[in-house]
């Protein structure tokens, strides 16, 4: 019973990592796409200074990266432990770390839509092209006579 606990676990990861790994998916459309704007984004940061904004958003995003690793790191090392033992208790603590993983990519994926629903709202207004805007409510001057 142990055994078929620790092959779903492997077959788990094996799904999630090995596409990525092997690299099959690197002709796909969906690839391609996101290739194009890494680079235009990358573009994009060479033409702007970095401000302390983006120092900022930089550090969060490598603190954000390292977690990921250390949290991939002790999830792929307690389960070579599991398997290495044979111990019950070690398969118990990598589920429990597999669950950790699961909800920290949750709480990365629901910050990016959170930031993307925020840079929806406060969306840049287009710079005016020196077009004088009329007044909403225009003066009006009432001349009686008499």
């Amino acid at each position: 019973m142990a055994w078929a606990v620790i092959l779903v676990v492997i077959a788990a990861w094996g799904a999630f990592l090995l596409p990525e790994v092997i690299g099959s998916r690197k002709s796909a459309p969906l690839t391609t796409t996101q290739e194009f704007n890494r680079w235009t984004t990358r573009i994009a940061s060479v033409q702007r200074p970095a401000g302390p904004q983006d120092i900022a958003r930089n550090r969060v995003l490598t603190r954000r990266r390292r977690i990921l690793y250390l949290l991939f790191a002790a999830a792929i090392t307690s389960l070579a432990a599991a398997i290495w033992l044979s111990a019950p208790s070690m398969l118990i603590a990598h589920i429990v770390i597999d669950g950790a993983v699961a909800w920290y990519l949750a709480m990365l994926v629901q910050l990016r839509h959170r930031r993307e629903a925020l840079q929806a709202v406060t969306a840049v207004r287009p710079v005016s092209d020196g077009v004088k805007e009329m007044p909403s409510t225009p003066d009006i001057h009432i001349l009686a006579s008499g």
